[in-house]
């Protein structure tokens, strides 16, 4: 849907509900008379709140186009550490390996600097809205900049250990699965579609 639709809609349900209102408020019996409560008030008062919230938080057809881009990017980054945990464990071609590190890292990079910059492009109701969904995407971006740190400490070893880099490789992809999914728990609360990958 988009913020125009959804606008609309809202204007609508805040009318109808209005209407309401006022027809249960003659109920009351008298003129002036404080409307009745039957009960039912909670159940609406919740959907208007979720309404508001969904309208609040709702991603801008720019940011849609950026999630998309960046939760692209996120899959390729987890690939990557996939196809490096593969190749650790292999252990066959030092050149090889050393380019697929360079790529992940590439990658990592790529999706932290994406995630930043798209967060910085939330409004002020988007924060606000979205504080709980960013605080665990940032912990999990950390948990990502941590085990990178851990794979360059590694790489700087002498080699010969292809188990602890297999290991550092698997955190790596882990990491950015956690991320990946805290990712996409932050799209769905912005009503962004998010494509098959």
């Amino acid at each position: 849907m988009n913020r125009l639709t959804v606008l609309a809609l809202g204007i609508v349900l805040l009318f109808c509900s209005y209407h309401a209102f006022g027809q249960h408020g003659g109920h009351g019996g008298g003129r002036g008379g404080a409307p009745r409560s039957t009960g039912g008030g909670a159940p609406s008062d919740s959907s208007l709140q979720d309404f508001n919230h969904a309208l609040a938080v709702q991603a801008t057809p720019d940011q849609v186009s950026r999630f998309q881009s960046l939760a692209k990017i996120a899959e390729v980054a987890r690939k990557q550490a996939q196809d490096l945990l593969r190749l650790a464990a292999k252990a066959d071609d030092t050149a090889e390996f050393y380019q697929h590190v360079a790529a992940l890292k590439d990658a990592v990079q790529d999706v932290q600097g994406g995630n930043k910059s798209f967060v910085k492009s939330f409004s002020k109701s988007q924060k606000s809205g979205l504080k709980e969904l960013t605080k665990k995407l940032d912990k999990a971006d950390s948990e990502i900049t941590k085990e990178k740190k851990a794979l360059d400490q590694r790489l700087g070893l002498p080699h010969g250990d292809d188990e602890g880099v297999a290991s550092m490789a698997d955190k790596m992809e882990k990491a950015l699965a956690e991320f990946q999914a805290q990712q996409l728990n932050l799209g769905k609360e912005m009503g962004i579609q998010i494509p098959a990958m």
